[in-house]
Protein backbone atom coordinates (compact mmCIF):
# COMPACT_ATOMS: atom_id res chain seq x y z
CA UNK A 1 0.00 0.00 0.00
CA UNK A 2 1.42 3.38 -1.03
CA UNK A 3 2.20 5.65 1.91
CA UNK A 4 1.15 9.30 2.12
CA UNK A 5 4.12 10.77 4.00
CA UNK A 6 7.51 9.54 5.19
CA UNK A 7 10.14 11.39 7.21
CA UNK A 8 13.80 10.57 6.47
CA UNK A 9 16.66 11.89 8.58
CA UNK A 10 20.29 12.04 7.41
CA UNK A 11 23.21 12.73 9.73
CA UNK A 12 26.37 14.69 9.06
CA UNK A 13 28.48 11.75 7.92
CA UNK A 14 25.80 10.90 5.36
CA UNK A 15 26.15 14.37 3.79
CA UNK A 16 29.84 15.27 4.09
CA UNK A 17 30.77 14.85 0.40
CA UNK A 18 29.06 14.97 -2.96
CA UNK A 19 29.43 11.18 -3.21
CA UNK A 20 27.53 10.39 0.01
CA UNK A 21 25.01 13.19 -0.64
CA UNK A 22 24.20 11.51 -3.93
CA UNK A 23 23.72 8.22 -2.06
CA UNK A 24 21.32 9.98 0.32
CA UNK A 25 19.49 11.57 -2.60
CA UNK A 26 19.12 8.16 -4.28
CA UNK A 27 17.62 6.81 -1.05
CA UNK A 28 15.12 9.66 -1.20
CA UNK A 29 14.34 8.84 -4.83
CA UNK A 30 13.69 5.21 -3.88
CA UNK A 31 11.40 6.31 -1.05
CA UNK A 32 9.35 8.37 -3.48
CA UNK A 33 8.41 5.11 -5.21
CA UNK A 34 6.70 4.14 -1.94
CA UNK A 35 5.23 7.44 -0.74
CA UNK A 36 3.42 10.43 -2.17
CA UNK A 37 5.37 13.01 -0.16
CA UNK A 38 8.68 13.06 1.74
CA UNK A 39 10.14 15.18 4.52
CA UNK A 40 13.95 15.09 4.69
CA UNK A 41 15.59 16.33 7.90
CA UNK A 42 19.34 17.00 7.74
CA UNK A 43 22.27 17.60 10.07
CA UNK A 44 25.28 19.81 9.35
CA UNK A 45 27.66 18.23 6.84
CA UNK A 46 30.49 16.20 8.34
CA UNK A 47 32.32 16.32 11.64
CA UNK A 48 34.92 18.61 13.23
CA UNK A 49 37.44 19.74 10.62
CA UNK A 50 34.95 19.60 7.77
CA UNK A 51 34.14 23.14 6.55
CA UNK A 52 30.49 23.41 7.65
CA UNK A 53 30.37 21.00 10.59
CA UNK A 54 29.00 22.31 13.88
CA UNK A 55 32.31 21.99 15.77
CA UNK A 56 34.18 23.70 12.94
CA UNK A 57 31.77 26.63 12.99
CA UNK A 58 31.88 27.05 16.76
CA UNK A 59 35.68 27.26 16.66
CA UNK A 60 35.36 30.43 14.56
CA UNK A 61 34.25 32.55 17.51
CA UNK A 62 35.62 33.36 20.93
CA UNK A 63 34.72 31.37 24.02
CA UNK A 64 33.56 34.72 25.41
CA UNK A 65 30.70 34.85 22.92
CA UNK A 66 27.26 34.54 24.45
CA UNK A 67 25.28 31.30 24.25
CA UNK A 68 22.74 33.03 22.02
CA UNK A 69 25.50 34.10 19.62
CA UNK A 70 26.82 30.55 19.53
CA UNK A 71 23.34 29.26 18.73
CA UNK A 72 22.98 31.67 15.82
CA UNK A 73 26.29 30.49 14.41
CA UNK A 74 25.71 26.77 14.94
CA UNK A 75 22.38 26.73 13.11
CA UNK A 76 24.20 27.76 9.90
CA UNK A 77 25.59 24.26 9.30
CA UNK A 78 22.14 22.67 9.06
CA UNK A 79 20.79 25.53 6.95
CA UNK A 80 23.63 25.08 4.43
CA UNK A 81 23.05 21.33 4.45
CA UNK A 82 19.31 21.71 3.75
CA UNK A 83 19.87 24.09 0.85
CA UNK A 84 22.53 21.86 -0.69
CA UNK A 85 20.42 18.72 -0.31
CA UNK A 86 17.40 20.37 -1.94
CA UNK A 87 19.62 21.40 -4.85
CA UNK A 88 20.92 17.83 -5.27
CA UNK A 89 17.34 16.50 -5.34
CA UNK A 90 16.25 19.08 -7.91
CA UNK A 91 19.26 18.05 -10.02
CA UNK A 92 17.72 14.55 -10.10
CA UNK A 93 14.43 15.96 -11.38
CA UNK A 94 12.67 15.84 -7.99
CA UNK A 95 10.57 18.85 -6.95
CA UNK A 96 12.12 19.94 -3.66
CA UNK A 97 12.39 23.00 -1.43
CA UNK A 98 14.48 23.75 1.67
CA UNK A 99 13.22 25.26 4.94
CA UNK A 100 15.12 26.33 8.03
CA UNK A 101 13.93 25.00 11.37
CA UNK A 102 12.12 28.22 12.25
CA UNK A 103 10.56 28.49 8.79
CA UNK A 104 9.27 24.95 9.41
CA UNK A 105 7.45 26.23 12.50
CA UNK A 106 9.58 24.54 15.17
CA UNK A 107 9.20 26.50 18.43
CA UNK A 108 11.45 25.96 21.46
CA UNK A 109 11.51 26.79 25.16
CA UNK A 110 14.31 29.32 24.61
CA UNK A 111 17.19 27.55 26.41
CA UNK A 112 20.35 28.34 24.40
CA UNK A 113 22.37 25.34 23.27
CA UNK A 114 20.04 22.69 24.66
CA UNK A 115 16.50 23.81 23.88
CA UNK A 116 13.44 21.60 23.93
CA UNK A 117 10.78 21.70 21.25
CA UNK A 118 7.46 22.87 22.72
CA UNK A 119 5.32 23.06 19.58
CA UNK A 120 5.34 22.79 15.79
CA UNK A 121 3.22 24.95 13.49
CA UNK A 122 3.06 22.77 10.39
CA UNK A 123 1.27 25.34 8.20
CA UNK A 124 4.25 26.28 6.03
CA UNK A 125 5.40 22.67 5.66
CA UNK A 126 1.92 21.59 4.54
CA UNK A 127 1.71 24.48 2.07
CA UNK A 128 5.12 23.53 0.67
CA UNK A 129 4.06 19.88 0.31
CA UNK A 130 1.16 20.94 -1.92
CA UNK A 131 3.71 22.27 -4.46
CA UNK A 132 6.71 19.99 -3.88
CA UNK A 133 7.23 16.25 -3.46
CA UNK A 134 10.08 16.77 -0.97
CA UNK A 135 10.57 19.37 1.76
CA UNK A 136 14.11 19.41 3.17
CA UNK A 137 14.24 20.82 6.71
CA UNK A 138 17.28 21.92 8.70
CA UNK A 139 17.37 19.90 11.91
CA UNK A 140 18.82 20.75 15.33
CA UNK A 141 17.11 24.14 15.52
CA UNK A 142 14.01 26.19 16.23
CA UNK A 143 12.87 29.62 17.33
CA UNK A 144 12.38 30.78 20.93
CA UNK A 145 9.37 32.77 22.21
CA UNK A 146 11.19 36.11 21.85
CA UNK A 147 12.38 35.33 18.34
CA UNK A 148 15.87 34.11 19.20
CA UNK A 149 17.19 31.09 17.32
CA UNK A 150 17.98 28.03 19.40
CA UNK A 151 19.82 24.74 18.92
CA UNK A 152 18.53 21.51 20.44
CA UNK A 153 21.74 20.01 21.82
CA UNK A 154 24.08 17.51 20.19
CA UNK A 155 22.25 14.91 18.16
CA UNK A 156 19.19 17.15 18.05
CA UNK A 157 18.43 16.40 14.41
CA UNK A 158 17.03 13.03 15.53
CA UNK A 159 14.69 14.98 17.80
CA UNK A 160 13.67 17.30 14.95
CA UNK A 161 12.83 14.34 12.73
CA UNK A 162 10.75 12.51 15.32
CA UNK A 163 8.87 15.64 16.41
CA UNK A 164 8.09 16.55 12.79
CA UNK A 165 7.00 13.00 12.06
CA UNK A 166 4.59 13.08 14.99
CA UNK A 167 3.29 16.57 14.20
CA UNK A 168 2.67 15.72 10.53
CA UNK A 169 1.23 12.27 11.34
CA UNK A 170 3.76 10.60 9.06
CA UNK A 171 3.37 6.92 8.20
CA UNK A 172 6.93 6.20 9.32
CA UNK A 173 10.15 7.92 10.42
CA UNK A 174 13.37 6.59 8.91
CA UNK A 175 16.66 7.44 10.61
CA UNK A 176 19.54 6.87 8.20
CA UNK A 177 22.79 6.02 9.99
CA UNK A 178 26.29 5.14 8.79
CA UNK A 179 26.30 2.12 11.14
CA UNK A 180 25.02 -1.22 9.82
CA UNK A 181 22.74 -1.87 12.82
CA UNK A 182 21.77 -0.98 16.33
CA UNK A 183 23.91 -3.16 18.61
CA UNK A 184 23.62 -4.66 22.08
CA UNK A 185 26.76 -2.66 23.00
CA UNK A 186 29.28 -0.35 21.40
CA UNK A 187 31.22 -2.69 19.06
CA UNK A 188 34.37 -0.62 19.60
CA UNK A 189 34.27 -1.47 23.32
CA UNK A 190 32.60 -4.90 23.17
CA UNK A 191 33.79 -6.93 20.15
CA UNK A 192 31.07 -9.56 20.66
CA UNK A 193 28.23 -7.03 20.44
CA UNK A 194 25.21 -8.41 18.59
CA UNK A 195 22.94 -6.75 16.05
CA UNK A 196 19.46 -5.83 17.27
CA UNK A 197 16.79 -6.27 14.61
CA UNK A 198 13.90 -5.08 16.81
CA UNK A 199 13.92 -2.93 19.94
CA UNK A 200 11.15 -1.38 22.02
CA UNK A 201 10.95 2.38 22.35
CA UNK A 202 11.38 2.02 26.14
CA UNK A 203 14.61 0.03 25.80
CA UNK A 204 15.82 2.42 23.11
CA UNK A 205 15.13 5.36 25.41
CA UNK A 206 16.95 3.74 28.31
CA UNK A 207 19.92 2.76 26.13
CA UNK A 208 20.15 6.33 24.83
CA UNK A 209 19.95 7.97 28.28
CA UNK A 210 22.62 5.61 29.56
CA UNK A 211 25.11 6.54 26.89
CA UNK A 212 24.42 4.37 23.83
CA UNK A 213 24.85 6.52 20.73
CA UNK A 214 21.94 5.09 18.79
CA UNK A 215 19.22 7.72 18.74
CA UNK A 216 19.23 11.00 20.65
CA UNK A 217 17.68 10.48 24.14
CA UNK A 218 15.00 13.14 23.65
CA UNK A 219 14.04 11.65 20.31
CA UNK A 220 13.78 8.27 22.02
CA UNK A 221 11.50 9.76 24.69
CA UNK A 222 9.20 11.34 22.13
CA UNK A 223 9.14 8.11 20.15
CA UNK A 224 8.09 6.27 23.28
CA UNK A 225 5.11 8.58 23.78
CA UNK A 226 3.90 8.46 20.17
CA UNK A 227 2.34 5.52 18.37
CA UNK A 228 4.37 5.94 15.19
CA UNK A 229 6.62 3.58 13.26
CA UNK A 230 10.35 4.33 13.45
CA UNK A 231 13.20 2.46 11.83
CA UNK A 232 16.99 2.77 11.72
CA UNK A 233 18.22 2.53 8.13
CA UNK A 234 21.68 1.81 6.75
CA UNK A 235 22.97 4.74 4.72
CA UNK A 236 25.35 2.37 2.94
CA UNK A 237 22.72 -0.06 1.68
CA UNK A 238 19.42 1.74 2.13
CA UNK A 239 18.08 -1.30 3.98
CA UNK A 240 16.14 -1.29 7.23
CA UNK A 241 18.48 -2.61 9.96
CA UNK A 242 16.51 -2.08 13.18
CA UNK A 243 12.80 -1.62 13.78
CA UNK A 244 11.74 0.41 16.82
CA UNK A 245 8.52 -0.97 18.28
CA UNK A 246 6.14 0.96 20.61
CA UNK A 247 5.65 -2.08 22.86
CA UNK A 248 7.90 -4.28 24.98
CA UNK A 249 9.22 -7.25 23.03
CA UNK A 250 9.02 -10.79 24.37
CA UNK A 251 12.15 -12.40 22.96
CA UNK A 252 13.07 -14.63 25.90
CA UNK A 253 15.91 -12.31 26.92
CA UNK A 254 15.12 -9.70 29.53
CA UNK A 255 18.29 -7.63 28.98
CA UNK A 256 18.49 -5.76 25.67
CA UNK A 257 21.96 -4.27 25.92
CA UNK A 258 24.76 -2.71 27.92
CA UNK A 259 25.86 0.91 27.73
CA UNK A 260 28.21 3.41 29.33
CA UNK A 261 27.83 7.10 29.96
CA UNK A 262 30.29 10.00 29.64
CA UNK A 263 33.36 10.34 31.86
CA UNK A 264 32.33 11.38 35.36
CA UNK A 265 33.60 12.39 38.79
CA UNK A 266 32.07 11.04 41.99
CA UNK A 267 31.55 13.37 44.96
CA UNK A 268 30.79 12.47 48.56
CA UNK A 269 29.64 15.42 50.67
CA UNK A 270 29.32 15.35 54.47
CA UNK A 271 27.17 17.37 56.84
CA UNK A 272 28.73 19.49 59.59
CA UNK A 273 25.73 18.53 61.80
CA UNK A 274 24.74 22.20 62.20
CA UNK A 275 21.58 21.68 60.15
CA UNK A 276 19.08 18.92 59.53
CA UNK A 277 19.91 16.32 56.92
CA UNK A 278 17.12 17.62 54.70
CA UNK A 279 18.48 21.17 54.86
CA UNK A 280 22.02 19.95 54.17
CA UNK A 281 21.09 17.93 51.09
CA UNK A 282 18.92 20.73 49.75
CA UNK A 283 21.72 23.25 50.21
CA UNK A 284 24.49 21.09 48.72
CA UNK A 285 22.49 19.90 45.74
CA UNK A 286 21.07 23.38 45.17
CA UNK A 287 24.51 24.98 45.06
CA UNK A 288 25.72 22.52 42.44
CA UNK A 289 22.57 23.01 40.39
CA UNK A 290 22.89 26.81 40.59
CA UNK A 291 26.39 26.44 39.16
CA UNK A 292 24.78 24.94 36.06
CA UNK A 293 26.11 21.43 36.66
CA UNK A 294 24.00 18.33 36.00
CA UNK A 295 24.13 15.65 38.73
CA UNK A 296 23.48 11.93 38.50
CA UNK A 297 23.56 8.75 40.61
CA UNK A 298 22.32 10.19 43.92
CA UNK A 299 22.88 8.08 47.05
CA UNK A 300 21.91 9.48 50.47
CA UNK A 301 23.16 8.18 53.82
CA UNK A 302 22.72 9.43 57.42
CA UNK A 303 25.15 12.33 57.32
CA UNK A 304 26.54 12.21 53.81
CA UNK A 305 25.50 11.89 50.20
CA UNK A 306 27.12 10.80 46.95
CA UNK A 307 26.48 11.97 43.41
CA UNK A 308 28.30 12.18 40.10
CA UNK A 309 28.90 15.06 37.70
CA UNK A 310 30.43 15.20 34.21
CA UNK A 311 34.22 15.05 34.53
CA UNK A 312 34.56 18.38 32.73
CA UNK A 313 32.62 20.03 35.59
CA UNK A 314 34.69 18.54 38.43
CA UNK A 315 36.76 21.64 39.17
CA UNK A 316 33.71 23.90 39.08
CA UNK A 317 31.96 21.72 41.68
CA UNK A 318 35.07 21.60 43.89
CA UNK A 319 35.23 25.40 43.79
CA UNK A 320 31.54 25.72 44.73
CA UNK A 321 31.80 23.27 47.63
CA UNK A 322 35.01 24.81 48.96
CA UNK A 323 33.57 28.32 48.80
CA UNK A 324 30.57 27.19 50.85
CA UNK A 325 32.65 25.19 53.35
CA UNK A 326 31.06 21.85 52.46
CA UNK A 327 33.29 18.91 53.34
CA UNK A 328 33.77 16.60 50.36
CA UNK A 329 35.82 13.87 48.73
CA UNK A 330 36.04 13.02 45.06
CA UNK A 331 37.04 10.04 42.92
CA UNK A 332 37.75 10.38 39.19
CA UNK A 333 37.82 9.62 36.36
CA UNK A 334 34.86 7.26 36.51
CA UNK A 335 32.13 5.97 34.21
CA UNK A 336 28.65 4.58 34.70
CA UNK A 337 28.04 1.15 33.15
CA UNK A 338 24.48 -0.14 32.79
CA UNK A 339 22.42 -3.10 31.73
CA UNK A 340 19.16 -2.15 30.05
CA UNK A 341 15.96 -4.10 29.62
CA UNK A 342 12.38 -3.28 30.56
CA UNK A 343 11.81 -7.02 30.75
CA UNK A 344 13.91 -7.32 33.92
CA UNK A 345 11.15 -5.74 36.02
CA UNK A 346 10.01 -8.24 38.66
CA UNK A 347 12.71 -10.82 37.88
CA UNK A 348 14.66 -11.93 40.95
CA UNK A 349 18.43 -12.16 41.20
CA UNK A 350 19.40 -9.69 38.47
CA UNK A 351 21.32 -7.42 40.84
CA UNK A 352 23.06 -10.44 42.35
CA UNK A 353 24.25 -11.59 38.92
CA UNK A 354 25.27 -8.03 38.02
CA UNK A 355 27.41 -7.50 41.12
CA UNK A 356 28.83 -11.03 41.11
CA UNK A 357 29.98 -10.74 37.49
CA UNK A 358 31.85 -7.51 38.21
CA UNK A 359 33.29 -8.86 41.46
CA UNK A 360 34.68 -11.98 39.77
CA UNK A 361 36.40 -9.73 37.22
CA UNK A 362 38.00 -7.69 40.02
CA UNK A 363 35.99 -4.57 39.18
CA UNK A 364 34.92 -2.46 42.15
CA UNK A 365 31.46 -0.90 42.17
CA UNK A 366 31.89 2.60 43.60
CA UNK A 367 28.13 3.21 43.61
CA UNK A 368 24.97 1.64 42.21
CA UNK A 369 21.53 2.83 41.13
CA UNK A 370 18.63 1.01 39.52
CA UNK A 371 15.19 1.49 38.03
CA UNK A 372 12.50 -0.77 36.61
CA UNK A 373 14.48 -1.04 33.35
CA UNK A 374 18.14 -0.51 34.29
CA UNK A 375 20.86 -1.43 36.77
CA UNK A 376 23.94 0.78 36.80
CA UNK A 377 27.27 0.83 38.59
CA UNK A 378 29.92 3.50 38.80
CA UNK A 379 33.39 2.10 38.04
CA UNK A 380 36.81 3.55 37.48
CA UNK A 381 37.20 4.77 33.90
CA UNK A 382 40.14 2.44 33.29
CA UNK A 383 37.84 -0.51 34.09
CA UNK A 384 34.87 0.67 32.01
CA UNK A 385 35.44 -1.37 28.86
CA UNK A 386 36.19 -4.56 30.79
CA UNK A 387 33.04 -4.00 32.85
CA UNK A 388 30.97 -3.68 29.67
CA UNK A 389 32.44 -6.88 28.25
CA UNK A 390 31.85 -8.75 31.51
CA UNK A 391 28.21 -7.63 31.73
CA UNK A 392 27.64 -8.37 28.06
CA UNK A 393 28.94 -11.92 28.51
CA UNK A 394 26.80 -12.42 31.62
CA UNK A 395 23.48 -11.13 30.28
CA UNK A 396 23.61 -11.10 26.47
CA UNK A 397 25.95 -13.83 25.25
CA UNK A 398 24.84 -16.62 27.60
Amino acid sequence: MRKKLLVAKFGGESLVSSRVRNIAANHCKSLLDKTEKLIVVVSAMGRKGDPYATDTLIDLISSKSSDMEKDRLMICGEVISALVMATVLRGMGIRAVALTGWEAGICTDGVPGNARIVSVDTTRIEESLKKQRVVVIAGFQGVAPLGYLNTLGRGGTDTSAVVLGVALEADEILLYKTVDSVYTADPDKVPNALKIERISTEDLRQMAWHGAKIVHPRASEIAGDADIKIAVMSHNTGEKVTEIEPFMLRSGKYITGVASGPDAAQFRVRSDNSSSMHEFYSRAFGLVAEAGVSMDMFSVFDSSAMFTVPLEDKEKVIEVLNFNNIDHETISPCAKVSIVGAGMHGIKGVMARFSSALDKAGIDMLQTVDSHATISALVLLRQRDEALRVLHREFIEQ
